[in-house]
C-alpha cells in the first residue's frame, strides 16, 4: 500500500496519491457551483478562502467594467505598487478586471472586505463563484485564482501569477 501526502498551499494536508490494490483509481467528484447570490452584499460578491488567508470580491457596479480582488499575504520578493497614499508599498492584494489584466495591489480601504465581515462565506476548494463574467476558484493546491476573459491572476501563499 503506497499513500503520499503532501501539504498544500493553505496548509492542509493532501492526498496525492493512494494505490492499494492494481488498477484501482479514484476521481474527486467535480464541485457544484455555489448560487451567486448567496455571496452577494450590495453589488459585490465577498469570500475567504477555506485557510481565512484571502479575503476577496468581486464587485460589479453599473457602468463601471466588473473586476475582482483578493487581500493577504503577497511574497515578500514581490516588486513595491502605489498605494496608501505612498509612492512605493509592498503589495497586500492582486486585482483583475473585464478591462485590465492581473496586477499587484495595495488596499488601503476595505474595498474587498464586506461590510459586515461575519456574514461573509468560506468558498470551498474546488468551487467557482461568477458574477459579471469574472470567475473565481479557490484550489487546495494553487490558492486562488480569478479571471475574465485573458486576465487572470492566481494568488497563493507561494506566490503569484499575473496574466
Amino acid at each position: 500500500m503506497t499513500t503520499n501526502l503532501r501539504r498544500g498551499v493553505f496548509g492542509a494536508m493532501v492526498l496525492t496519491s493512494f494505490s492499494a490494490l492494481a488498477g484501482l483509481s479514484v476521481t474527486a467528484p467535480a464541485s457544484a457551483a455555489p448560487a451567486a447570490d448567496a455571496y452577494q452584499q450590495g453589488g459585490s460578491y465577498y469570500f475567504v478562502s477555506p485557510s481565512s488567508q484571502w479575503r476577496c470580491a468581486i464587485v460589479t457596479s453599473a457602468g463601471q467594467p466588473a473586476w475582482a480582488g483578493c487581500k493577504g499575504p503577497i511574497s515578500a520578493n514581490a516588486p513595491s505598487v502605489q498605494g496608501g497614499g505612498v509612492q512605493s508599498i509592498h503589495p497586500n492584494g492582486v486585482s483583475v478586471s473585464t478591462a485590465k489584466p492581473g496586477a499587484l495591489t495595495f488596499y488601503s480601504d476595505t474595498s474587498v472586505s464586506s461590510s459586515d465581515p461575519a456574514s461573509v462565506k468560506v468558498l470551498p476548494y474546488g468551487a467557482t463563484l461568477t458574477a459579471g463574467g469574472v470567475s473565481c476558484t479557490v484550489d487546495v493546491v494553487r490558492g486562488v485564482t480569478c479571471e475574465s476573459g485573458a486576465h487572470s491572476f492566481t494568488v497563493s501563499s507561494d506566490g503569484y501569477q499575473l496574466r
